[in-house]
């Protein structure tokens, strides 16, 4: 059994008790486990976060309790299904939609922020430059929005989001964006009216640029 094996059925069980608010315990000893049925199923659910890279395990084991949340326990076999895929992407759109103020969507923000700095560190971009940054002929932002490593909130200081959606070719928007580019301005709306979601991205957005600016700094004098 593998190390990540290991590490992701233990997600498993922290996620599936502590979302329920219940004591949980890792578990130390995997003497035998290889024989049990858990042990085919954590597999599975390995090579599905190896194939889709964009899945957030803790997310993806959440997910289930969150939209049938009448359910008290989900066997770590139905993850390892296609029913567990698309609970997991039906909570992303019910995620989506909530209000920007709530605990889960001022986490997804804040990992958002947490993802762009390290983006502009990598490409040696500034962080003006994500929004017009292109990985091939697309928008960089717009794979990150559709893989959900980017929230649609954490984009508004952005002054030219409108002005680059609407450069977009409607099909190419379609397929990143989905009804994200429709409703933008509903979007924009809830985030202008948030509380605690505008300072963090405000705030957020001021200390990312000084520690792209520091890494770029200090790239350019190596080289």
């Amino acid at each position: 059994m593998t190390e990540r094996e290991k590490q992701f059925y233990n997600l498993y069980l922290v996620t599936s008790r502590s979302v329920r608010n219940k004591p949980f315990s890792k578990r130390k000893n995997w003497d035998g486990f290889e024989d049990k049925p858990e042990y085919l199923a954590i597999r599975k659910v390995c090579n599905l976060f190896n194939n889709h890279p964009q899945i957030k395990p803790e997310i993806y084991f959440k997910a289930p309790f969150k939209v049938y949340p009448d359910t008290e326990h989900f066997p770590i076999e139905f993850f390892a299904t296609q029913k567990a895929i698309k609970v997991y992407t039906m909570y992303l759109k019910t995620q989506q939609e909530m209000s920007p103020d709530t605990d889960e969507q001022i986490q997804f923000i804040k990992d958002s922020l947490r993802y762009i700095a390290m983006y502009c560190v990598r490409n040696k971009i500034n962080i003006y430059e994500y929004i017009t940054h292109k990985s091939g002929i697309t928008y960089s932002w717009m794979q990150h929005v559709r893989q959900h490593y980017v929230s649609i909130y954490a984009l508004f200081e952005y002054a030219e989001l409108p002005s680059v959606v609407n450069s977009i070719p409607e099909d190419e928007k379609d397929l990143f964006l989905g009804n994200i580019a429709e409703e933008l301005f509903a979007y924009k709306t809830r985030y202008m009216r948030s509380i605690t979601a505008k300072r963090v991205v405000q705030e957020g957005m001021k200390r990312i640029t000084k520690v792209v600016d520091e890494h770029n700094k200090i790239k350019s004098k190596k080289s």
